[in-house]
């Protein structure tokens, strides 16, 4: 919710129904409540970088905007016009930036964010186009801090104090990395045009959905043979991308992993379709928009030489990747049992049956949740893979398949396609060590076990291959099975993920 509310968040809480004058508003706090007592967080995704007034769009006059509310109060205050105080910058694809550098019109956001926060209750906040949010024009004119708005309306700057940004960090505390209170504050940390994709360029305080996260492995799984797969970016991802987040002070938990979201493909659609169908008839379309960057593939399907298997097997490889790396994991709603939309990468428009989640679930769909319920209580269950702080080179190793350490030339070497690594779990609070394989060759891949805690040994809690497809895909805690200790070898097939603890 926001300047422009894309969805109403609507809720009937059975703890109170109250009709009439603030009967909403109570129904609202009684909801938040319920999440707390059940200790669910409430975030809300709000948008501050446009309004519902649109552009100038009219055919029959291309130069007058529409105007509802704040162009009709104060137009230059509200929107980042030209230097003529006409047309207005548009880097959010609606028709007009929202002037967030104005501080009359920050003082909206502001007070919008108190409100949600203070009377209502929410634990944070989702920033749509967040780096409008960073900008530091002012209606397109001469300004010390952006002079002649180089980027054609739009200068990200993080570390100008006077951007909305920095002082939402200053209106507001942050929750610490131990808990307690204050509020979480998410990006999505790009924009539409100009200088805005601002992946790692948010200033301490703020977390962001790391895009780069979600294209790197799509493409390590997805587009083997057209593009160039680097494992040393692989591993990055897997241990909190210190590249965009170490250097400004922020850590593994600022990075928000994700394999997809709302905007886009579902999971099961990133490994059952070759790119987006938006045209389609209702209810599973049409629709406008959507990426064309789906790094998406259906895994030989419609060639005749892939399967359903090959789907499934890629899914969960996938949502392994999101749930076993540092960093915050970030799951669609019905990602949990393969929910799909036929290809379509933007069904925002769709009230419809194809759109709604349900449990009316097949076979593989209940297996696949099993799979997923088993993998997040696990995540949950080990801190070695929730690091408060940066992994050191003693409390993660990295290996080659063969078993040796990975050297400096196996990172730079494009051609490899299968890396391994351990978690020293006792160093993080955990009971078990951990033991991750990738392997991201099309064919099998030997690896070879590195040793585990004197006085124990390898023990299998999932491997995401064909042969493993069902309802124990994912073994309960203690039904883990017994591989071995130094030395041992274990054939990984193509495109999966091997997960082993100490035990």
């Amino acid at each position: 919710m926001g300047l422009h509310d894309r969805g109403l968040l609507r809720a009937r809480s059975p703890l109170c129904v109250q009709q009439g004058s603030g009967g909403p508003t109570a129904e609202f706090q009684a909801m938040v409540q319920a999440f707390h007592n059940a200790g669910i967080k409430v975030y809300m995704d709000v948008v501050y970088n446009h309004t519902a007034e649109g552009g100038s769009w009219s055919s029959s006059d291309p130069s007058t905007a529409t105007i509802y509310s704040w162009r009709g109060l104060d137009n230059a205050t509200y929107y980042e016009l030209t230097s003529g105080n006409q047309y207005f910058y548009d880097n959010t694809g609606t028709g007009a930036n929202y002037n967030t550098y104005n501080t009359v019109a920050q003082n909206l956001i502001v007070d919008s964010l108190a409100y949600w926060a203070n009377t209502m209750g929410v634990d944070g906040f989702r920033f749509d186009l967040a780096p409008v949010l960073g900008n530091s024009c002012l209606n397109g004119a001469y300004q010390s801090a952006a002079p002649n708005c180089p980027n054609g309306g739009f200068n990200f700057d993080a570390a100008d104090p006077n951007v909305a940004i920095n002082r939402i960090l200053r209106e507001f505390t942050v929750r610490p990395a131990a808990g307690g209170s204050g509020l979480d504050l998410f990006a999505e940390p790009w924009a539409i045009g100009g200088n805005s994709y601002q992946l790692g360029g948010f200033p301490a305080g703020w977390s962001e959905w790391n895009g780069a996260f979600r294209d790197s492995l799509r493409q390590a799984q997805n587009e083997l043979g057209s593009m160039t797969i680097s494992i040393g970016q692989d591993a990055n991802d897997f241990s909190g991308s210190s590249n965009l987040f170490q250097a400004s002070g922020r850590s593994p938990w600022n990075s928000i992993n994700l394999m997809d979201v709302h905007d886009g493909l579902t999971l099961n659609d990133v490994y059952a379709c070759n790119g987006s169908n938006n045209n389609q008839a209702w209810p599973y379309g049409p629709s406008d928009g959507g990426t064309s960057s789906n790094y998406s593939w259906d895994q030989g399907m419609s060639a005749g030489t892939g399967t359903a298997f090959d789907q499934r097997r890629a899914a969960r490889t996938g949502m392994a990747f999101e749930m076993l790396s540092a960093g915050t994991p970030l799951m669609q709603g019905g990602d949990e049992y393969l929910r799909s939309l036929r290809c379509n990468n933007n069904a925002y428009n769709l009230d419809s049956t194809a759109n709604w989640l349900t449990n009316g679930w097949t076979t593989d769909q209940s297996n696949f949740y099993n799979f997923a319920q088993r993998l997040i209580a696990f995540r949950r269950a080990h801190p070695a893979l929730r690091p408060a702080t940066w992994y050191s080179s003693s409390q993660v190793v990295w290996y080659q398949p063969n078993g040796s350490v990975a050297t400096s030339g196996y990172w730079s070497n494009t051609s490899n396609y299968a890396i391994a690594y351990t978690i020293n779990g006792p160093s993080l609070g955990d009971a078990n060590s951990i033991y991750i394989a990738y392997n991201g060759w099309s064919g099998s891949v030997t690896f070879t076990l590195p040793a585990p805690p004197s006085g124990t040994q390898w023990y299998r809690v999932t491997d995401t291959c064909n042969w493993n497809d069902g309802a124990n895909t994912f073994v309960t805690p203690g039904n883990e099975a017994l591989i071995g200790g130094a030395g041992t070898t274990y054939g990984q097939c193509g495109q999966s993920l091997l997960l082993l603890i100490s035990k």
